[in-house]
């Protein structure tokens, strides 16, 4: 190489040239230095920007892991639920059905006994054949005739309760060390009555001597036949007796006064379209009724009014007595 004048050789100058003539464009346009020189914080907001991305990546990864455990959370609680919802779905039909049991086996205890049937008081069963607000026992032990119209008539002057309720008066009596409901023959056995024979055969066991409070303490009696044709013309029989077997323990006392009425004969007559047969006084007054309001029942009675509730009783739906 040729040395210059100034002691480079002219490739040393060719090179330099670039360099001179950059510096002196730089040196013109300052403006353009800037802008080529590299930005300190390029790099370093690239690698802010990793970073950040890193750190959202890691939040929300434990985001996703959070939610996927939520998720497996409820998902658990809803088979939870779905399971114990049949479960409590069969324990709520239970206690309802066995609480509706138990209503009903409650309901048909007081149905039962509020129709007097199959109502038992220690070893007795009542059966009253009406519906009765109280009930009430006599032994009948070693009683004759007289004691058991005494005693009737006793109960009948004590008797103390509301208007137009009844009382069941049932008589027992000891067989063979047990006690037991007297039947219907026994009875009008005791109380020496002339029931014609007829009539006798055609009476149930079963039947209801009561008190209807209502003007004064009224006495009636209910009987039960499975004959009632024979139970008809056996009541017209007992007519010319039954003054004088009932009208003692009904609470009537005969005197000159009222002797007549034992040969006093009975008329017809109607209550609430019931065929009636009875017995007046010469005031007018009914002293002895009786109707067989249907072929299974025979009712007597001392009045009209005594006799029209033990028939409204006898037809009434049963019902829950307090």
């Amino acid at each position: 190489m040729e040395p210059t004048s100034n002691g480079t050789s002219k490739q040393e100058k060719k090179l330099d040239i670039p360099g001179d003539e950059k510096k002196e464009n730089l040196k013109e346009n300052p403006n353009q230095a800037s802008s080529l020189q590299p930005k300190p914080n390029m790099f370093r907001a690239v690698r802010t920007f990793e970073r950040d991305l890193a750190r959202v990546m890691k939040e929300k990864k434990g985001s996703v892991i959070g939610i996927a455990i939520r998720e497996q959370r409820e998902r658990e609680n809803n088979v939870e639920k779905v399971e114990d919802t049949p479960r409590k779905k069969m324990l709520l039909i239970f206690f309802s059905a066995l609480a509706i049991a138990g209503g009903m086996a409650f309901i048909g205890y007081f149905f039962i006994n509020s129709n007097g049937k199959d109502e038992t008081i220690g070893t007795i069963k009542i059966n009253s054949l009406i519906t009765a607000e109280s009930n009430k026992e006599i032994s009948v032990d070693g009683f004759s005739q007289i004691k058991l119209i005494k005693t009737v008539v006793l109960e009948l002057a004590s008797t103390n309760l509301r208007l137009d309720t009844v009382l069941n008066l049932y008589f027992t009596e000891t067989v063979a060390g047990a006690k037991q409901k007297i039947s219907t023959e026994r009875f009008f056995s005791l109380l020496g009555g002339r029931i014609p024979p007829v009539l006798l055969r055609s009476l149930g066991d079963n039947f209801m001597f009561g008190i209807h409070v209502f003007n004064g303490n009224q006495p009636f009696i209910v009987l039960k036949t499975d004959f009632y044709e024979n139970a008809f013309l056996g009541l017209l029989k007992w007519e010319g007796n039954m003054v004088s077997d009932i009208l003692p323990i009904f609470g009537v006392r005969f005197n000159d006064e009222n002797r007549y009425l034992i040969d006093k004969q009975f008329s017809d007559g109607t209550l609430k379209n019931i065929d009636v047969r009875k017995l007046i006084d010469n005031k007018g007054k009914i002293i002895l009724i009786y109707a067989i309001p249907n072929k299974e029942t025979i009712i007597i009675a001392t009045g009209e009014d005594t006799l029209s509730e033990v028939v409204n009783r006898l037809n009434a739906p049963k019902k829950i007595t307090q």
